[in-house]
C-alpha cells in the first residue's frame, strides 16, 4: 500500500498510467455517470455533508474485480468553500485528511442481496425462520472498529498541507486483491474523513466511517457494481456475468397489521425475513372496510425495505425503469389478471406505475388472498434487478388472542407446550395449531404436531376444545403458528394469527443467559442505582440527557425505569452469556448499545452477513418484553444490533391493538424474557433461558435502578404500591358447563409467594387450592375442578411472601367473578346489546351501553389488560339495562388507562377494555338458562361481535 500527495499535474499523470488520460482535462462525469476506458472505470459524485458540499472523482484500473490482481486507485476530493469555512470554525483545524477504501459483496453467487448490517430485517435466519439482526452499521474495516475484516481494506492519509487552493486533495494507491476473493457482485466503499485533535472524524464531523445522524448528509460514496468471478467455497467456478441480482420485494408494507407490516414472497422466505421488533411478523390481516364504512383500497406495488436501512448503502435504483405484473387469486380461487405496467416514476420513496388497479386495488370480499407480483428494475447504470413472487394475506377483521405463552419465552426440556387460549372478541372460532421443535437447531430433524378444534362459546380453546400437549423433549428451538377464523352473525370474517418462538434448554445446561450490568457511579454492577433519569431540556429539546438501561444482568431481578413523556428513558433488550463456573468477562465493549458476546463468526473473519457460506458459529439471543395486552418488544439478534431499545414513553409499539401513543405508564408491568443460543462448529449446541421484570416509574423519580425481586414496594396499575403483584384468571371469563378449571396466577416480580386460591361455587360450596409460586413466576394449582354448576362463580386470592401481601391491581375487595353457561341452552339468547357491530364514541362523553334481558339483574365485569376496573350488578327495568362508560372515571381509578396524548394534549385512547355481561334468562317455555354478551372497547371504538 502507498499513499502520497499529488498535485493536479501529477494526478493526471497517474490517471494516464491507469489508462484514463483521455478523460482529462475534460470535466469529470456527472453524478452517477460511469465510463469504461480500456479495463478501467471512472465515476464521480457530488454530495452534501453536515459541514457543506463536497465532490469527488474516482478512477479504478479495473471495471471488475480480478482475484489475485493489482487494483490501482486514484481519487480527487474537492471540498467546497462552504465546507472549508465551516471546518475552520471547529475547535482545531484538521491536521490530516483520510480516505478509507473497503469492499462489500452486495449479491452472492445466487444473486441474493446481502447487507453488512441487518436491521429490522435479515438475510440470516434462525431455524424457526426468524430474522437475526446485527452486524456492521459502519464500514466493514478494522480501521473503523469492525470485528470483521474486508477483502479490501486500505486507509490513506494526507497531511492538511496537501489541500490546494482549489480545495482539492489527491489520493492514490494500489492494492493486491486476494486470490480467494469470494465470487459475487461487489461495490467499493470510499469513506472520507479528517483528524481533528487526534480524533478521527467524518466530513460530517461525526464518527469516521459510521452512519451519520442525519440521513441526508454523506461522507462517502459507493462505486457501481463490480463483477468478481472465482471459485466458490465448494470449489465450483462462478461466472459473475451470469449472476442475476434479485431484490427483496415486499407487498403491503404501507399498512399496519397489528404492529407489523409487509408480506414477503414465498420465493424469498428461506433467505429473508422482516423484523418489526414489537411483535413477531405474521400473516398480514387487513380490513375490508375503512372506519367510515367505505371499501378499503390497497396499493399492491412493491416496497424494497433493504433500501431503507441505510440511505448511504441504498442501491441507486432508477424508479422510472422496469415493470410490474399482477395477478390476484381471490378466496374462492378465481384468478384475476391485472396485467403488466411499466414503472414510470418515484412516489413516496418507491417505484410506481400510477395504474389505479395497482395502486388502489379494492378487495371484493373477506378471505385469504394470493397475489402473484413479478417484475424488475434497473439501477442508474442500467443493470437489471429482478423481484417479486407469490404473496399471501387475509382481508378480515382482526381477532386478538391472549395466552400465558409469551412470544420469545424459553422453556426447560420436558415442558408441555400449550396453554389455554382466549380470543377477543370471544367467539367459537375454528382454531388450528402447528408446533415445530428443532432439536439442537437442526431443521432436518424437526419434530412437529398439528391439530385443530373449535373454541368454546366464550372464546376459550383448551384441552376440552381439542388442544393437545406437545412435549419439548430435546434442547433446541421451537416455533408455533396459531390461527383462528370465525364469521359472525353479521357476516364479518374475523381472523387471528400469532406465532411463538424461543429456546428449549436443559436443566443442567452449562450456559447462562444474562442481561447486562448497570453502571452505578463508576462501577458496573449486577444491581445498583443511577440516581438519575433521562430528560430533555425544557428550553432546548435538542439537548438530550438519555438513559439506556439494559435487561438486568441476573435472572429474576427487576428493572425500575421512569416514563417521562419525552422518550429519554430507554430499555435495551440485549442478552449476553457466560459459562457456569467461569468468571464473567469484564468486557467494556459489551456495555455499548447493541453489543453482546453472542456473535456469529466465519472461518476466515469475513462478515457473516455478507459471506454466510463461511459461517462456523451461530450465536444469538431471543429477547422479548410482553406486558399485559401486548408485546412491546421481540428481537432475535447477535452482536451489533443497531438501536434495539424502545423508549418508555411516546412509543406506539408499532401500532398494536391495545397500545397507547404515550407508551408506558407508571404501574405498567413487564416480563423480560428470552434465551441464548450458542452453536459452535464441532460442538454440541448450548441453550439457556432468561426471565426478569421491569416496572415503570413516574416522571421525577430520578433513580432508574436494578433491584432484587421483592426488595421494595412498587407502584401498581391502579397507583397502589405492593412488593409483588398477581395476574389471576381474568374476571369475566366465560366457561361451558363441565369445563375443568385450574387455579393459575402470574406473580411479578418472581418471588416464591405463598398462595391460597378459593373458588366459591353458585350453590355456596367452595374449593381451595394452596401452594408456592414456582421459579418462573407462576402458581399453577394441582387441582382440576369440573365446573358442574352453571352460574356465577367468585374467586378470592390470598398471597404473601416474607410478610408482604401481594395484590391484583384494581381487584377490590379481592374477589373476581367468572361465569359458566349450560351446554344445552337456546340458540337465540334474550340477552342482547343495542350496539352496532362496530361504532366510535366521543372520549369526553363516553359510551352508553344499553341492553335487553328477561332477567331481574345483569352481572358485569370491566377489565383492561393489567388491571380490574369494575365488577357489579345492573338492574333490569322493563326489560332493559344501561351502563354509562366514562373514560375519565376509568382513568381516575386505573391511571394506566390513559385518555390524553401527552405531547399534543388531544383526547386520545389506545388501550383496550373488555366488558362482559352475564345473566339468568327465561326461555319461552318458562325454563331458565344463562347467557352472556361481550363488548370490546379498542380505543374509542366499540366492537360488539356475536
Amino acid at each position: 500500500m502507498s499513499s502520497h500527495t499529488l498535485n493536479r499535474r501529477q494526478f493526471i499523470r497517474t490517471l494516464s498510467i491507469l489508462g484514463a488520460a483521455s478523460l482529462l482535462p475534460t470535466p469529470w462525469p456527472s453524478l452517477g455517470e460511469t465510463a469504461e476506458v480500456n479495463t478501467g472505470q471512472t465515476f464521480s459524485v457530488q454530495e452534501k455533508s453536515a459541514l457543506g458540499e463536497w465532490s469527488t472523482a474516482v478512477h479504478l484500473s479495473q471495471n471488475r474485480l480480478q482475484p489475485g490482481s493489482t487494483l490501482q486507485l486514484a481519487v480527487e476530493l474537492t471540498l467546497s468553500a462552504t465546507w472549508l469555512a465551516t471546518a475552520a470554525k471547529l475547535e482545531e483545524a484538521p491536521s490530516e485528511y483520510m480516505l478509507l477504501l473497503t469492499s462489500e459483496r452486495c449479491f452472492d453467487p445466487q444473486g441474493r442481496l446481502r447487507l453488512p448490517g441487518d436491521e429490522r430485517m435479515s438475510t440470516l435466519l434462525t431455524p424457526t425462520s426468524l430474522a437475526i439482526e446485527g452486524g456492521n452499521s459502519g464500514a466493514v474495516s478494522k480501521s473503523a472498529g469492525s470485528r470483521y475484516k474486508s477483502p479490501l481494506d486500505l486507509l490513506l492519509k494526507l497531511p492538511a498541507q496537501s489541500l490546494n487552493n482549489a480545495g482539492q486533495l489527491h489520493f492514490s494507491t494500489q492494492a493486491q486483491l486476494p486470490a480467494d476473493l469470494p465470487p459475487g457482485l461487489y461495490r467499493l466503499r470510499l469513506d472520507f474523513g479528517m483528524i481533528v485533535k487526534k480524533q478521527w472524524r467524518s466530513l460530517n464531523n461525526e464518527g469516521f466511517a459510521q452512519r451519520p445522524k442525519d440521513t441526508g448528509t454523506f461522507s462517502l460514496l459507493y462505486s457501481p457494481l463490480l463483477l468478481c468471478s472465482n471459485v466458490n467455497h465448494l470449489g465450483q467456478g462462478v461466472d459473475a456475468a451470469a449472476i442475476k441480482p434479485r431484490l427483496y420485494w415486499v407487498l403491503l408494507e404501507r399498512y399496519n397489521s397489528n404492529g407489523y407490516q409487509g408480506v414477503v414472497a414465498d420465493e424469498d422466505k428461506r433467505q429473508f425475513a422482516l423484523s418489526g421488533r414489537n411483535i413477531i411478523p405474521d400473516e398480514v390481516i387487513l380490513p375490508l372496510y375503512q372506519g367510515n364504512g367505505a371499501k378499503a383500497a390497497y396499493n399492491l406495488e412493491p416496497t424494497i425495505p433493504t433500501q431503507n436501512i441505510d440511505k448511504q448503502r441504498s442501491l441507486p435504483l432508477n424508479y422510472a425503469s422496469g415493470e410490474l405484473s399482477l395477478q390476484i387469486i381471490d378466496p374462492s380461487g378465481v384468478k384475476i389478471d391485472l396485467g403488466t405496467a411499466p414503472f414510470i416514476t418515484e412516489k413516496n420513496g418507491w417505484p410506481t406505475t400510477n395504474k389505479p388497479s395497482f395502486t388502489a386495488w379494492q378487495p371484493e370480499k373477506y378471505g385469504h388472498y394470493t397475489v402473484i407480483a413479478k417484475g424488475w428494475l434497473t439501477d442508474r447504470w442500467g443493470r437489471h434487478y429482478e423481484g417479486g413472487g407469490t404473496y399471501h394475506f387475509w382481508i378480515a377483521k382482526r381477532m386478538t388472542m391472549g395466552t400465558a405463552t409469551f412470544q420469545g419465552m424459553s422453556f426447560p426440556v420436558g415442558t408441555s407446550y400449550g396453554q389455554a387460549l382466549g380470543f377477543s372478541p370471544a367467539m367459537p372460532a375454528d382454531v388450528s395449531v402447528q408446533i415445530n421443535l428443532y432439536p439442537f437447531s437442526d431443521a432436518a430433524k424437526v419434530k412437529s404436531l398439528s391439530y385443530s378444534g373449535k373454541a368454546s362459546p366464550g372464546g376459550i380453546f383448551s384441552p376440552a376444545q381439542g388442544m393437545k400437549p406437545f412435549i419439548l423433549d430435546t434442547p433446541g428451538e421451537y416455533h408455533s403458528q396459531i390461527s383462528a377464523t370465525y364469521t359472525d352473525s353479521d357476516g364479518h370474517l374475523w381472523v387471528c394469527s400469532m406465532r411463538h418462538a424461543g429456546v428449549v434448554y436443559p436443566a443442567d445446561t452449562p450456559l447462562e443467559a444474562h442481561g447486562k450490568k448497570i453502571k452505578s457511579g463508576d462501577q458496573f454492577t449486577a444491581r445498583g442505582e443511577t440516581h438519575r433519569e433521562g430528560y430533555l431540556d425544557a428550553n432546548d429539546t435538542n439537548f438530550r440527557h438519555l438513559e439506556h438501561l439494559n435487561f438486568p444482568y441476573q435472572n429474576g431481578d427487576v428493572l425500575l425505569i421512569a416514563s417521562e413523556g419525552q422518550g429519554a428513558n430507554k430499555i435495551e433488550p440485549v442478552l449476553t452469556y457466560t459459562l457456569k463456573n467461569t468468571p464473567p468477562p469484564e468486557d467494556r465493549y459489551m456495555q455499548g448499545i447493541g453489543n453482546t458476546n453472542l456473535r456469529i463468526a466465519t472461518s476466515n473473519g469475513l462478515s457473516p452477513h455478507l459471506y454466510p457460506e463461511f459461517i462456523t458459529d451461530f450465536c444469538y439471543y431471543y429477547a422479548a418484553a410482553p406486558r399485559p395486552g401486548l408485546s412491546s418488544r421481540f428481537l432475535v439478534g447477535e452482536d451489533g444490533v443497531r438501536a434495539p431499545y424502545w423508549p418508555t414513553s411516546t412509543s406506539s409499539f408499532g401500532g398494536q391493538i391495545g397500545a397507547s401513543n404515550n407508551g408506558d405508564f407508571p404501574g405498567d408491568i413487564y416480563r423480560l424474557i428470552g434465551g441464548a443460543v450458542v452453536r459452535q462448529k464441532g460442538q454440541t449446541p448450548l441453550y439457556a433461558g432468561y426471565m426478569a421484570n421491569a416496572f415503570i416509574l413516574p416522571q421525577g423519580s430520578n433513580n432508574n435502578r436494578i433491584i432484587a425481586p421483592g426488595s421494595e414496594d412498587i407502584i401498581g396499575a391502579d397507583g397502589t404500591p405492593a412488593r409483588f403483584f398477581l395476574v389471576p384468571i381474568r374476571p369475566g371469563m366465560v366457561y361451558e358447563e363441565g369445563s375443568l378449571f385450574v387455579p393459575v396466577l402470574q406473580i411479578d416480580p418472581l418471588v416464591p409467594a405463598q398462595i391460597v386460591f378459593t373458588l366459591h361455587c353458585p350453590d355456596g360450596t367452595k374449593k381451595v387450592s394452596s401452594g408456592t409460586g414456582d421459579s418462573f413466576g407462576y402458581y399453577i394449582g394441582r387441582e382440576r375442578w369440573p365446573l358442574t354448576q352453571p352460574g356465577v362463580y367468585r374467586y378470592a386470592v390470598q398471597a404473601s411472601w416474607e410478610g408482604n401481601e401481594g395484590r391484583v391491581p384494581g381487584l377490590t375487595p379481592g374477589v373476581g367473578s367468572i361465569f359458566v353457561l349450560e351446554k344445552n341452552r337456546p340458540a337465540a339468547s334474550s340477552l342482547n346489546l343495542l350496539l352496532k357491530n362496530q361504532q366510535a364514541f366521543p372520549i369526553a362523553e363516553g359510551l352508553l351501553i344499553e341492553g335487553t334481558s328477561t332477567s331481574e339483574n345483569v352481572e358485569y365485569t370491566m377489565i383492561t389488560p393489567g388491571a380490574v376496573i369494575e365488577q357489579g350488578s345492573l338492574p333490569v327495568v322493563n326489560g332493559r339495562f344501561f351502563y354509562r362508560f366514562l373514560p375519565a372515571q376509568v382513568h381516575d381509578k386505573i391511571p394506566i388507562y390513559d385518555i390524553e396524548n401527552r405531547r399534543s394534549h388531544h383526547k386520545e385512547i389506545g388501550r383496550i377494555i373488555h366488558f362482559t355481561f352475564f345473566s339468568t334468562e327465561k326461555a319461552p317455555n318458562g325454563s331458565t338458562y344463562h347467557a352472556y354478551v361481550r363488548v370490546i372497547l379498542r380505543g374509542n371504538t366499540a366492537i360488539y361481535a356475536h
